[in-house]
């Protein structure tokens, strides 16, 4: 019947639940798992949820503690504040400053001006978990999670998309029918780490045993059955019928049947009504407050009489419950029918009470405007100060709520300051995702004779057509700096997303980038300037006019003024990638991840992790290119064949599966992609898709394909603008295609792009590709020996920094010497490159390194150094370490060791000073056929 083993009291008729609860603590010394206790009203969810509280406790858990009122379900992070208020000075050192801010403006103990960012501060909140975790495990116990504020609802959304191990949420929540696991737990976490009870009603022996325990009384059991109909087995419902029979039982005639409540909510206000009238008034005030407290319900109550006194009968009552100051309803529905069963006046004048009571701004202008109906501009400035303060902390439902209201009350004729308060309204329903609502109030107020105002509406609408994506944000933009030509604050905010929404269009993205760093001062706007500086760079990079290194450097130097809380402009990255500097790339990434990570930024860390998969792969770290992609894919799986940055990432994951030969997803993956980019005009990202495209056809043999997709590159590149389109390295296969195709005019044409690209902008890849690609065209021409000579230009040492181009050099190179009948060399050659792609993981390329080998038809002697081994030999007799060779041949020092020892034993030499005279002595030609 009860289960009592480790309980402070007996609990009847929950066997099933509490071991649920042991279950899950158990799990939670080890795992990051979730209870859910669901039910409808006094069915007994409290009850379980403070054993299992009690439990935690007792075996040392931390136990972070709410138990939000319907009082306080809009009070911006009221439940953050109970959960985290206690232990957020103890471990706020633990966090980074962005985090440590975002909480501090949450509870209320930073700068009133500080503003925090939403995902900042539900970081912050997972850092907090993380470090107590640490420590013990942590009981995350919210009691009537439907009550918590939104606020608080979303930091804990989004800390469960990320609950670190022996973090453990333990959650009551009324409901009435099956519903989903609430904040998204049935994604967060897996199913055997989640439960969810639903408790059930009482039998009727149950029911026996908690009224004698509760009440001290035996029902005979013809009436207990009859209790037992009417509750439905609802123990809170069965203990108020048993409260009120007991009542009563002495005022009925020997054998009148006793009358029965119909339901519970009319039990309830019988026995609030049973209350006098000084504690009535005394409960009313406590309904009202958010966290009703005795000093605060005394405080309010004092010109009506001793509140203590009135406080105490309603305890006595079982109304009210006391725990240390704090004040609660022995049960919440008894807050609702107090609240509800008084007058609207009579609420009025407690909320203007309660007003000159409580502390918190955002409370007290709630309760302003509770008080009162009728246009109050005092009350409605104080709920605009409250607005600013909820949307400064990361609220933003709660200050669309409060400029709303504000504007409700704004007197007729306060032209300006509804307008002000409309637009605060606009701003917050924005950056809560209520993009239509925000650019409905923004429209409207577009015409306002109050310049900054115009202004301020142009730029949420402009902000608005870029979320949406209904229209361009630079015609708003730039109206909004008509509109306010003085404003340099709005400038340095509006400048950097002209600059970046425009390039596509480099010409028009370098001339607003011209107009801000005339307006802007460095000293007053060093971040909006170092994104403006580096975006100019990349646009006159994008006009073909070379790489502005004066640019650059203004924006190194910006940046660092702006120090390393401003945000981060994400071109650099792309740039180190599209130059083959690779310890800027991984350096740039790590300053950029850590950015993102500590507020919060999964997608844009992801999409930052893609780009840096390039960088990977050109490095010739395939494996690492391929896992860091298909992480930042998973992440970003709802933007699958969407153009634009989070969905650039799948097109990165193309271009990787296009070097592995997995032609069949790349191009399933991109031709969403293209397609989606030509219908929206998104010509930038059609480019990038059909340069990556070309490579595809390319792998697959597809010469014609190759050459088409890359005419319609051409075509949207010069449409744009375009005359060096830096992501795009296309001109060496085309080449290659083109040259298949016996068009040997037009691939002329590429080459001399190829070579003025190369000269107005040099790059590695450009110098490392463009001996294959003279080698290509001039062996078409017929002059194998010239082509031989071409690419004896390559530097191999800057070769072997993009290992995937040098094998592919030294493939072109074997075929070539085939041609000539070189046997031995084409031999060494393809072998070498056979020896990168395997080391690298081309296994196609590989293959086909393999079979030209076959072709050659060349037996070698046992004494014969492999090409492998005769590359380990001259590098190792070039004076190279074993680790210099292993990064130079891409291979590990074990490798080279053993390499270097059979070199050894075919020459017939025991030390490196031997190896440097006979590689000397075998580097004549090799004319053998």
């Amino acid at each position: 019947m009860a289960k009592t083993i480790g309980l402070a009291r007996t609990i009847v008729g929950r066997e099933r639940e509490l071991a649920a609860v042991v279950q899950f603590l158990d799990l939670m010394s080890a795992e990051a798992c979730a209870l859910v206790i669901d039910g409808e009203a006094g069915i007994g969810k409290t009850t379980i949820w403070r054993e299992a509280v009690r439990l935690a406790r007792e075996r040392g858990f931390w136990v972070l503690e709410a138990r939000p009122a319907q009082s306080e379900a809009k009070l911006s992070y009221a439940g953050l504040a109970d959960l985290i208020g206690t232990v957020f000075e103890e471990k706020r050192t633990a966090l980074p400053p962005v985090q440590q801010r975002g909480l501090a403006a949450a509870l209320l103990r930073g700068d009133a001006d500080e503003t925090a960012d939403p995902r900042a501060t539900a970081t912050g909140l997972v850092g907090i978990l993380c470090a107590l975790a640490a420590e013990a495990p942590v009981a995350v116990a919210i009691d009537d999670l439907h009550w918590l504020d939104p606020a608080s609802q979303q930091a804990l959304a989004f800390a469960v998309r990320r609950l670190p191990a022996r973090v453990g949420l333990l959650l009551t929540r009324r409901v009435e029918r099956e519903e989903p696991l609430p904040l998204g737990l049935e994604r967060a976490l897996t199913p055997e780490r989640v439960d969810s009870v639903a408790p059930g009603p009482l039998s009727l022996a149950a029911l026996h045993h908690l009224l004698r325990d509760t009440l001290g009384t035996s029902l005979p059991r013809p009436l207990l059955t009859r209790v037992a109909a009417v509750s439905g087995g609802n123990p809170f419902f069965a203990i108020e019928i048993g409260r009120a029979l007991a009542a009563a039982s002495g005022d009925r005639a020997a054998g009148e049947p006793l009358a029965v409540p119909r339901n519970l909510e009319e039990l309830v206000a019988d026995r609030v009504h049973g209350l006098s009238e000084a504690a009535g008034r005394a409960a009313l005030v406590a309904a009202a407050l958010s966290r009703p407290t005795a000093a605060a319900v005394t405080e309010a109550f004092a010109a009506e009489g001793d509140g203590r006194a009135a406080l105490l009968e309603a305890e006595e009552a079982g109304v009210l419950v006391f725990e240390q100051d704090r004040v609660r309803f022995a049960h919440p529905l008894l807050a609702s029918v107090i609240y509800g069963s008084a007058s609207v006046q009579r609420r009025r004048l407690v909320h203007e009470r309660l007003a000159t009571v409580v502390g918190d701004r955002e409370e007290r202008a709630r309760h302003l405007a509770l008080s009162t109906s009728k246009p109050d501009e005092a009350v409605a400035a104080e709920l605009e100060h409250a607005g600013t303060q909820a949307e400064n902390r990361g609220a933003p439902q709660a200050a669309a709520e409060l400029f709303e209201a504000a504007r409700r009350l704004t007197p007729m004729g306060g032209l300006e300051e509804l307008t002000r308060r409309a637009l605060g309204q606009a701003s917050a329903l924005l950056a809560a995702g209520d993009v239509e609502g925000a650019g409905t109030i923004a429209q409207h107020e577009a015409g306002s004779p109050v310049a900054a105002l115009r202004a301020q509406a142009l730029y949420l609408l402009a902000e608005v057509a870029w979320v949406s994506g209904t229209s361009s944000p630079r015609e708003f933009f730039e109206a909004a700096l008509a509109a306010a030509p003085d404003d340099r604050d709005l400038a340095a905010r509006i400048y950097p997303k002209l600059v970046s929404f425009t390039t596509h269009d480099p010409t028009r993205s370098v001339a607003f980038a011209e107009a801000a760093m005339q307006r802007l001062s460095p000293a007053r706007h060093p971040a909006a300037l170092a994104q403006v500086a580096f975006d100019r760079f990349w646009a006159e990079l994008g006009l073909g006019h070379g790489p502005r290194w004066e640019l650059f450097g203004q924006w190194r130097a910006l940046e660092v003024k702006a120090g390393p809380e401003a945000p981060k402009t994400p071109l650099p990255l792309i740039f180190f990638g599209a130059i083959d500097d690779f310890d800027e790339a991984r350096a740039r990434y790590a300053v950029e991840e850590q950015w993102y990570r500590e507020r919060g930024e999964d997608l844009w860390r992801a999409e930052r992790l893609a780009h840096l998969s390039v960088a990977q792969l050109r490095a010739g770290r395939w494996d690492v290119a391929e896992r860091s992609v298909e992480e930042a894919c998973d992440v970003l799986a709802e933007h699958l064949g969407k153009p634009g940055p989070w969905g650039a990432a799948f097109r990165i994951r193309s271009l990787i599966d296009a070097h592995r030969g997995q032609t069949a997803r790349a191009r399933a993956t991109l031709v969403p992609f293209i397609e989606t980019a030509e219908r929206a005009g998104l010509a930038t990202w059609e480019a990038l898709g059909l340069s990556t495209l070309a490579f595809i056809d390319f792998v697959d043999g597809d010469h014609r394909g190759v050459d088409q997709s890359l005419a319609r590159m051409r075509q949207r590149l010069e449409s744009m603008g375009f005359r060096e389109f830096a992501p795009d390295r296309s001109e060496p296969f085309h080449i290659e295609s083109l040259v298949a195709l016996g068009e040997l005019d037009r691939a002329r044409g590429v080459l001399a792009r190829l070579e003025e690209r190369g000269r107005v902008f040099p790059r590695l890849w450009i110098t490392v590709t463009l001996p294959r690609a003279r080698a290509l065209v001039l062996a078409a021409e017929g002059d194998a020996g010239a082509a031989l000579a071409a690419l004896d230009g390559l530097d191999l040492e800057a070769a072997s920094k993009l290992p995937f181009e040098l094998a592919w050099t030294l493939l072109v190179r074997g075929r070539l010497h085939r041609r000539v009948r070189q046997k031995r060399a084409a031999a060494d050659a393809l072998a070498a490159s056979l020896a990168i792609f395997e080391q690298i993981g081309a296994t196609p390329w590989g293959a086909n390194a393999q079979a030209e080998l076959g072709r050659v038809g060349l037996r070698r002697a046992p004494d014969q150094l492999t090409a492998t081994e005769r590359r380990v030999a001259e590098l190792a007799a070039a004076g190279l370490t074993n680790r210099e060779v292993a990064s130079r041949a891409f291979m590990s020092p074990k490798t080279v060791q053993a390499n270097l020892a059979r070199v050894y034993r075919k020459l017939g030499i025991s030390s490196r000073a031997e190896l440097g005279a006979r590689m000397a002595n075998q580097r004549a030609p090799d004319t053998q056929t």
